[in-house]
This record gives C-alpha cells, structure tokens and sequence, in this order.
C-alpha cells in the first residue's frame, strides 16, 4: 500500500462534485489500500476520495480503538467503514453541533452543526448495496466525507473557524477527516 499526497484547497479538484463510481476491479481495489493507508498514517478518521486527488465517490471512515474510544464510541470503535456512492437517506430531526478538523485544511478547526443521526446507502467494495446507520461522532464523519464528495469543506458551513494554540488539547474532541 501506499501513503497518497492530501491536496489542499489551492488543488481546484477539492472543490468539484466527485465521479460515480461504475467499475469495481482491481485499481479500485488498490485506491481503497492506499486511502486506508493514508488516513491511518495522517491519524485521520475519514477520508474522502477528492483528498487524494481521485474524483471518486469513495469515502473510508474508521473511528479510534484506543480504550477511552472502545467506551465512548463501543462496537463503532476500530471499525472500518469503505463506502462507494454514498449518500444520506434519512436525517434525524436533531441536531448536534460539534469541532471538525480536516486533513486537506491543517492547522484549523471549526464548529460545525451536523444531523445527530443518519442513515446511509451506498455500495461495498464489491458494488454490493449496503445500507448504514450512524450516529454521534460516527454520524459526524460520515457527514464531513459525502461533503467532500460534492466539493464542500466544513469551512463553508461552520458557524466558526479558527486556528488552535499549541498549547490548546483538544484531542478527543475534534473529527480529523
């Protein structure tokens, strides 16, 4: 597998609607490896394919498995989630807002309102139909990736952004997609 560059703004692909996915053979295959890879190596929990300059409907999500997240997180915790074609079915009426990082925007952080739970179908990696449930930070997530595949970034809809002090540890509490 293979650590992928993570485009930034100023790479105009980030901001344009991603391809449908049709074809689920081998190079698929490989590009869900290497966005595993990548995420993992960036310490990200979500990964949109237009962050590694594929204009695919391709989103890969895992949650922490550390023993803090294993409690508040339970069997989402550590679990792997590759989703192709995603898009939300069913929103709750809740809303929950929340702090949201990006791997294509380091260095910021923004507070960002997000459906509280969610459902989702889209395809496995197989381009079998799948349908997926989530809420809390789980919801989150998925929510900031399907943005990315339509070329919007948390930053166009957060109430606030701004940039963290080191000294500031606001880890548990922030989404790095």
């Amino acid at each position: 597998m293979t650590v992928l560059p993570i485009i930034q703004p100023d790479n105009p692909l980030l901001r344009r609607q991603a391809k449908r996915i049709t074809c689920f053979d081998a190079e698929l295959q490989l590009l869900i490896g290497d966005m595993v890879e990548t995420m993992t190596a960036a310490q990200g929990v979500g990964l949109a394919g237009p962050q590694v300059a594929q204009s695919s409907r391709l989103i890969v999500v895992r949650l922490p498995d550390d023993e803090d997240s294993v409690e508040e997180y339970g069997e989402d915790a550590g679990k792997l989630y590759i989703v192709a074609n995603p898009s939300i079915v069913w929103r709750s009426d809740d809303k929950a807002s929340g702090v949201e990082g990006c791997l294509s925007l380091p260095g910021l952080l923004g507070d960002v309102e997000r459906f509280a739970s969610i459902e989702i179908a889209g395809q496995d990696r197989q381009g079998e139909p799948i349908r997926l449930t989530a809420k809390g930070w789980l919801a989150r997530v998925f929510q900031h990736e399907i943005d990315h595949l339509d070329g919007v970034l948390y930053i166009d809809i957060a109430t606030a952004v701004w940039r963290p002090e080191e000294e500031d540890n606001l880890a548990g509490e922030v989404s790095e997609a």
